[in-house]
């Protein structure tokens, strides 16, 4: 009975580490996406007081890390997108690590790796991510 729920507990753990990837995942997505096209980001993106749609009043465009999205220089002033992104990655990232936390100290090798894997995919996504970063200036 001890051995089938400690192996019901891996098979939990080990889905929370693979959902969890997921927020991170989508994060290097729209970073991505903010890459292939920043001007479409920060119009799309909460306006600043006084920026009229279409008015070129746009100075600069930098995709970033730390908040994954973009950093909009207005005439009137800034914004930065991708703050809800971020959050959600972090608090992904934080669960695949507890989970497989728990998960590795359960069932034999071969479990390890497998438990071990999530974490991994977590770290690869997090360096892609400090990586890819754009700076545009808009003349």
């Amino acid at each position: 009975m001890t051995t089938r729920r400690a192996s019901t507990a891996w098979w939990i753990l080990l889905l929370v580490a693979v959902l969890s990837v997921f927020p991170v995942a989508t994060a290097v997505i729209s970073q991505a996406d903010a890459v292939d096209d920043p001007l479409g980001t920060c119009w799309a993106a909460d306006l600043p007081a006084g920026v009229v749609p279409h008015d070129n009043t746009l100075r600069s465009v930098e995709v970033t890390t730390f908040p994954v999205g973009a950093h909009c220089d207005w005439e009137a002033g800034d914004v930065q997108t991708g703050w809800p992104l971020t959050i959600a990655a972090l608090v992904g990232s934080a669960a695949c690590l507890v989970a497989t936390a728990f998960a590795l100290r359960v069932g034999p090798a071969a479990r390890r790796v497998v438990s071990a894997l999530p974490l991994v995919a977590v770290v690869v996504i997090w360096i892609v991510l400090s990586q890819n970063t754009l700076f545009v200036i808009i003349d």
